[in-house]
């Protein structure tokens, strides 16, 4: 007679399928919650931000590899906790009970970041447990390097100060490249490695894809969630319009997942479509900065087709070293205009990365009928010509980027 018991299987999929989809179903009541801020573009964009969220954990934890085959993968578009515009961020979970080499060569970016942190965080404050740029990895322009981590000891033959002891914790890699002339810089060619990884398996079991499946469903559901009530905070604190509350410092947000080597400074925006908001700031002295406007949900506005951010590289400032921007709906002619895209409220982030000091803005809200009476000669002028040349090599530098 035939084991009944061994044609049974330890896990039904289609029980395990619907759960992850009714999962998933939760996802809507935070989408379209009636009161969060925002109209039915907002909700749309909701919806947006969870399928996002699902192809990028999918990426990660499905297709990823795993922590014994790690691979740094990029995802386009990266809409998550206010997504840096001029970056590219990668990506791979680590276990660090294990050993791991990361080798490759720096390229020209503006600023390239390295960070073993742990992400849960709708859970507990991050962790961070190895941070690095890449001045730290290699002193030359294009120069090659290879860093070696995990909990030890150092394997046979690993060059000395090349090693770094971590827990044994899993995490997750983080790397941030920052590009400054998006249409002229090299980015790092990177790889990763588990260095005592076992043999691979050849394919997906049912117990190892259940295992991914269920904690993929709630990160979509809960981080989608953690982002919007992280930005909207800033709504609640009636920290609108202004920066006066900020009081950054460079690595005041790791506990946030924030790099070390960045001071930010976050605020709410409510701007009408007849109105426009005028910020200045003194630029420090820095390796990089830059200023971005995102959604209700806490993502990066089009950036790629619309002048939603500036940095370092793309603005024009003043000969006092002022960074003076209009902020509004309708294009002001003016060099460093940041375009709302049609969003009348979200959150705006500047960074200020490796600074001498950390400069806070200053916001004021005007007509955008007398917007004329507000701006003298420090304000740089641009044509419809001009704005239109500036976006097509915007577009081309973002699609380069992601070899789009």
């Amino acid at each position: 007679m035939p084991d009944d018991a061994a044609t049974v299987p330890a896990v039904d999929l289609r029980v395990e399928w619907h759960a992850f989809c009714d999962r998933l179903k939760d996802g809507a009541e935070v989408a379209l919650d009636p009161d969060r801020p925002g109209d039915e573009v907002d909700r749309a964009e909701g919806i947006r931000a969870l399928l996002r969220r699902i192809a990028n954990e999918v990426s990660r934890t499905v297709e990823g590899g795993g922590v014994e085959r790690p691979e740094l993968a990029w995802i386009h578009p990266f809409k998550n906790g206010q997504d840096n515009p001029d970056a590219l961020y990668q990506m791979a979970e680590l276990d660090l009970s294990r050993t791991y080499r990361l080798s490759g060569s720096v390229g020209t970016v503006r600023y390239l970041g390295v960070t073993a942190m742990t992400t849960n965080f709708a859970e507990a404050a991050i962790e961070q447990f190895l941070s690095l740029n890449g001045s730290d990895l290699a002193d030359e322009p294009h120069g090659t390097f290879e860093v070696v981590f995990g909990a030890g000891p150092a394997p046979d033959g690993t060059p000395d100060g090349c090693f770094h002891e971590l827990p044994p914790r899993r995490c997750t890699l983080i790397v941030r490249q920052f590009f400054h002339d998006w249409e002229g810089e090299v980015p790092a060619d990177l790889h990763l490695e588990c260095l005592d990884a076992p043999d691979a398996p050849s394919r997906l079991d049912p117990d190892r894809l259940v295992a991914a499946l269920h904690p993929l469903a709630d990160n979509v559901v809960d981080m989608t969630a953690f982002w919007a009530d992280f930005g909207q905070a800033h709504l609640r604190r009636d920290q609108v319009n202004s920066f006066d509350h900020v009081q950054a410092a460079p690595g005041a947000t790791a506990h946030q997942g924030g790099s070390l080597d960045q001071g930010y400074g976050q605020a709410w925006y409510r701007i009408a479509p007849d109105e426009a908001l005028l910020l200045e700031v003194d630029v420090p002295e820095c390796a990089y900065w830059g200023i971005q406007l995102g959604d209700v949900w806490y993502q990066s506005l089009d950036w790629w087709n619309h002048q939603s951010s500036l940095n370092g590289h793309q603005a024009v400032v003043s000969d006092d070293g002022v960074f003076r921007a209009v902020i509004s709906h309708h294009d002001p002619g003016v060099a460093n205009w940041l375009d709302t895209t049609g969003s009348t409220q979200g959150c705006i982030t500047y960074r200020w990365n490796q600074a001498t000091s950390q400069p806070v803005p200053t916001c004021r809200l005007v007509p955008f009928t007398e917007l004329d009476d507000h701006l003298d000669d420090r304000w740089a002028r641009i044509t419809a010509d001009e704005r239109r040349e500036v976006l097509r090599g915007r577009r081309r530098g973002a699609l380069r980027r992601f070899r789009r």
